[in-house]
């Protein structure tokens, strides 16, 4: 997610530019502190604003609720899109097509007539000849096994 700035942080940014640095062994007790004081102030700010969003990141809480939801609707949305456009393409390929079936009847019923064929069977059959055939006839004998 991008963060866009705005006026007050570029005020911040010039102020900063701004303000001279101190050297804190130059100043006194009271000034000295509230110098360190600010200083780990902001400092632990920032570091428990970065570990906020760390842990709001793991948890999951940084995500929206319903991003399913959110999610299912633009899927949807895009089946619906798909589909017309879909539909559009068909019709038009089915005006395309009745445009030249109209424009052209004379030659497509030149080219689906065809000449039937004569259909012919061929029984072909083989006979065995000479010593073959007693074989064949000897093959099928029955004879006893021994046990």
């Amino acid at each position: 997610m991008e963060e866009y700035s705005t006026d007050e942080e570029e005020e911040l940014q010039e102020k900063k530019v701004f303000l001279p640095t101190v050297d804190p062994s130059k100043l006194t007790w009271g000034p000295y502190l509230w110098f360190y004081m600010l200083r780990v102030a902001t400092s632990t700010l920032s570091v428990c604003d970065f570990l906020g969003e760390k842990i709001a990141s793991v948890l999951g809480v940084s995500t929206p609720k319903y991003q399913y939801a959110i999610d299912e609707y633009y899927r949807m949305q895009k089946e619906v899109e798909e589909e017309e456009e879909e539909n559009e393409m068909s019709e038009r390929a089915e005006k395309q097509y009745q445009e030249q079936r109209s424009q052209q009847p004379s030659e497509s019923s030149a080219q689906t007539q065809q000449p039937e064929a004569a259909t012919s069977f061929v029984n072909i059959s083989f006979v065995m000849e000479g010593e073959d055939s007693v074989n064949l006839a000897q093959k099928q004998e029955l004879s006893a096994v021994p046990t």
